[in-house]
């Protein structure tokens, strides 16, 4: 299968991240076999509005070694209860678009921090072309 021809996966936490109150539960996946990937977008959809004036809350997509080799997408304060915020939102959150072929991926998280009170909750997902 050539690149023009890819097949795009979409790979979504299974429960939500409390930003506000620690670090989360790590998640990793593998792509198909033998296929080389392209990460296209990190993303996360909102179910608490970010309180975080002081640290954003934070996905990395990377490797053990290198938790954001790939990609970190940076929740900014204010970002409302049931937006989706993703690559739109944060244009440089790819940082390495080239996943070599059966590499284990690895998704962890930073905790926000707020003056006040930090806050924030999600599902996070990453998109990856597998060819």
């Amino acid at each position: 299968m050539s690149y023009s021809q890819a097949n795009m996966m979409q790979y979504l936490d299974a429960t939500d991240t409390d930003f506000g109150a620690g670090t989360g539960t790590a998640w990793s996946f593998k792509g198909p076999s033998g296929k080389q990937g392209n990460l296209k977008n990190i993303g996360i959809y909102v179910k608490e509005t970010f309180d975080c004036d002081v640290t954003t809350g934070k996905v990395l997509v990377g490797t053990a070694a290198n938790p954001d080799a790939y990609g970190l997408l940076e929740i900014v304060d204010g970002t409302l209860n049931t937006d989706t915020f993703n690559n739109v939102d944060d244009t440089n959150c790819v940082i390495s678009q080239a996943i070599a072929a059966d590499a284990q991926v690895e998704v962890t998280f930073v905790q926000c921090a707020d003056s006040v009170a930090p806050a924030g909750k999600g599902r996070a997902y990453v998109e990856v072309d597998w060819y």
